[in-house]
């Protein structure tokens, strides 16, 4: 049952005079997923794009002039360490890239204080273009991926410092099980040597595991049922993939937030792993039948890529800090909110996001 917005309001208020005195205190480890991210700000939606270069190819090319373009932190593990570090959490990313790679994580990294000694240059650079428009109403991106380095990192490319690293980490996290071809095992062994070798919990966000779904039963049977993930972080299309392996009605329902929740709930019921359920309208923490739910900040999204990430580390951050269940959600959701948000393409401290959820302009969304 929702409660009213009333509540919601108080909560904000709440938490927002616990974040201006908050002090950060978690070391977390991520990996594998690095990325260069070179996108493309389209003002177009997807169809009068798909138009535009089909007519453009028919002249046999030519350009489509005045579309803003960046250079950035890009994959889920690299956006994710970017925005924990902002917050001011100690970020320990274990990736594989080039020597250029790791000059632009220099570049990126060090001015928020990010730990680089567990980076390292066997592999090569991994780029990502990405087309952010339009579909309908809302932001889609659409991304043309090298994975490279990223999809060949395995337990094997870990060394004893990365181990000790990992064993006096408060948070392991691992990422991208999509674009890792040993991302099954990785999750596997890295989580097992966090329960035999730390205190650490353990965070799990696989991405869309559709492209991959017939491997989805092995990566449940040996991670997710094994006792080794703490939480697992999911989006709608990704809670209801993994809900069908439980439950064959749920590959056939539609994403109304009532079918998501329960989603949520199978997994957590067949798995005994906490659900973070991250979507648009509201976020939820789903212990098996219990359900923490709060709503999203209705705000104009400048951009359709890197708000999950920034939602993770929110969350994270939210560990770290007194405060309850229901606030966490509603910091990792203002962290989201403030990134996908703000005309720059920068990441918020905590000081930052609770400015942003102090502003009274700024509106929580009404939940059906």
């Amino acid at each position: 049952m929702n409660l009213p917005n009333s509540h919601y309001e108080n909560l904000r208020e709440s938490l927002v005079s616990k974040l201006l005195g908050a002090k950060v205190v978690i070391n977390v480890v991520t990996m594998p997923d690095f990325f260069l991210d070179h996108s493309l700000v389209c003002n177009y939606d997807a169809r009068s794009l798909t138009r535009r270069i089909l007519s453009i190819a028919s002249r046999s090319g030519g350009e489509i002039p005045d579309i803003p373009q960046s250079l950035e932190v890009g994959g889920n593990a690299a956006i994710c360490t970017l925005a924990l570090a902002t917050l001011g959490a100690a970020a320990h990313p274990i990736m594989k890239t080039s020597q250029l790679g790791s000059a632009l994580m220099q570049y990126f990294y060090e001015p928020v204080g990010v730990d680089l000694s567990r980076i390292k240059v066997t592999g090569v650079l991994s780029p990502m273009t990405i087309l952010e428009l339009k579909y309908g109403k809302n932001p889609v991106n659409i991304m043309l991926g090298d994975v490279s380095s990223v999809g060949t990192f395995g337990f094997e490319d870990l060394d004893s410092e990365d181990l000790d690293v990992i064993a006096k980490a408060d948070c392991v996290c691992v990422f991208n099980w999509l674009y890792n071809r040993q991302g099954t095992d990785l999750a596997e062994k890295v989580f097992a040597y966090c329960r035999k070798n730390s205190r650490a919990y353990t965070f799990f966000d696989p991405s869309d595991p559709r492209p991959r779904i017939e491997e989805l039963p092995s990566l449940a049977e040996k991670v997710l049922k094994n006792g080794l993930v703490d939480v697992l972080s999911v989006n709608e299309n990704e809670a209801m993939a993994f809900a069908g392996l439980y439950e064959r009605k749920m590959k056939r329902r539609t994403r109304r937030q009532n079918v998501t929740l329960e989603a949520g709930k199978v997994i957590s019921a067949n798995t005994g792993v906490k659900v973070y359920l991250h979507t648009l309208d509201y976020s939820a923490s789903i212990k098996e039948d219990e359900v923490v739910l709060v709503p999203t900040f209705d705000v104009t999204a400048r951009r359709g890529t890197g708000a999950g990430d920034c939602w993770n580390a929110g969350s994270m951050v939210g560990d770290a800090l007194s405060i309850t269940e229901e606030e966490k959600l509603l910091f990792a959701n203002g962290v989201a909110a403030h990134y996908i948000s703000n005309p720059k393409r920068t990441h918020s401290s905590v000081k930052e996001v609770a400015t942003f959820m102090r502003d009274p302009t700024i509106k929580l969304k009404g939940l059906a």
